[in-house]
């Protein structure tokens, strides 16, 4: 598990040093630097993936494009390198990279140091964008991604495909297994959280077989029993198609792997961002690590439940909310705790109070 992370002339950060748990929720307003830190652990993957750990990295890539030299370096840098620093249960990364201008790789200027392993560079390693892939009347399969890769896509391409193969796949962690479904086999508990978003899910599939694609439909249930035909996905929205493939990701995912996500709570209504909240919380506690990036405060009250009802304990989260230093104008980031009867320790200016505003406007 990957327990700090230090970054230096990295694009809006001068020096930052990050403290990780089993669950970290980054949060703030836009352009704070929350992507940044992100961007930082996907760089690092993406050089791993292309062979290059070692020697440097590729600013644009399936996981990350930063652009050039010139965009990754922080603008008042006193020297020329950015470095990155990792550090783990299990092991070491420090990175030091020459500044190109121009460039869209940068070279190490030292030997990288990697000591050990960290789960950033292991194969239980997912990451899922706020860019999802919405409705579709039907989608590729990729047996390499869904097989050897063990993925969804980071758009969730192949989510349906996933979902499809491995619908017989007993859930390893334990902790989240829904509370109302006795069945722990992946398609079963896929659709019984789906339901907490929209009440009765069940899902079907159509393999269209040489043509290497596959269509998904769905239909809800009433107490069992079936309350409409089967309809296509583009016929149901967006908000569970963008939200199955971070579902599918949270409930496969095993102890000791590493979850990037973006933005879980996408196209969600209140409820759906609460119930995502306490998924994502009971992942965590299960021994998979969770590093995401929100802007929902329903999403945060799920977590807070779950601490409240000891569902994970209040050691395994950190929450940081990226703001402005209004004195010097720098980005500055806070660690509020959340405590074990689920209140928040301190409400920094801007840190989801936008209700308690509005309410003082309106009254």
């Amino acid at each position: 598990m990957l327990k700090k992370i230090y970054l230096r002339n990295f694009k809006c950060f001068a020096e930052i040093e990050l403290e990780l748990g089993g669950l970290n929720i980054f949060t703030g307003i836009n352009s704070m630097g929350k992507s940044t830190v992100l961007q930082s652990l996907l760089l690092l993957r993406q050089a791993l993936e292309n062979d290059a750990l070692g020697k440097g990295i590729y600013l644009n890539g399936e996981y990350a494009s930063v652009g050039t030299g010139r965009d990754l370096l922080y603008s008042n840098a006193e020297n020329e390198v950015i470095e990155i620093h990792l550090s783990g249960d299990e092991g070491e990364f420090i990175g030091k990279y020459g500044y190109q201008a121009s460039a869209d790789y940068l070279k190490n200027t030292g030997q990288a140091s990697v000591r050990g392993e960290l789960n950033l560079f292991k194969r239980g390693f997912s990451y899922i964008s706020a860019e999802r892939l919405g409705p579709q009347l039907s989608y590729d399969k990729s047996y390499y991604e869904v097989h050897e890769r063990r993925r969804m896509g980071n758009h969730g391409e192949y989510a349906v495909h996933f979902l499809y193969d491995n619908q017989e796949e007993k859930i390893e962690n334990k902790s989240v297994l829904h509370p109302d479904e006795d069945n722990p086999f992946l398609l079963r508990q896929t659709e019984k959280w789906m339901s907490e978003i929209s009440p009765g899910i069940r899902i079907d599939f159509e393999d269209y077989g040489r043509a290497n694609k596959m269509s998904m439909r769905v239909r809800q249930m009433n107490n069992d029993e079936c309350t409409a035909d089967y309809f296509s996905v583009r016929n149901i929205g967006f908000g569970l198609t963008c939200v199955l493939p971070v579902v599918l990701s949270l409930l496969a995912a095993k102890q000791g792997d590493l979850l990037i996500v973006e933005n879980p709570e996408a196209h969600l209504h209140p409820k759906g961002q609460r119930k995502m909240g306490e998924l994502i919380a009971r992942v965590a506690n299960g021994g998979v690590q969770v590093i995401l990036e929100t802007h929902s405060d329903h999403l945060l009250n799920g977590v807070r439940l779950s601490v409240r009802k000891n569902e994970i304990g209040q050691d395994k989260v950190k929450v940081y909310f990226f703001k402005n230093n209004q004195e010097n104008g720098k980005k500055e980031i806070v660690n509020p705790l959340i405590l074990s009867d689920g209140r928040i320790s301190s409400w920094p200016d801007g840190f989801f109070d936008e209700w308690d505003k509005a309410i003082d406007e309106l009254f």
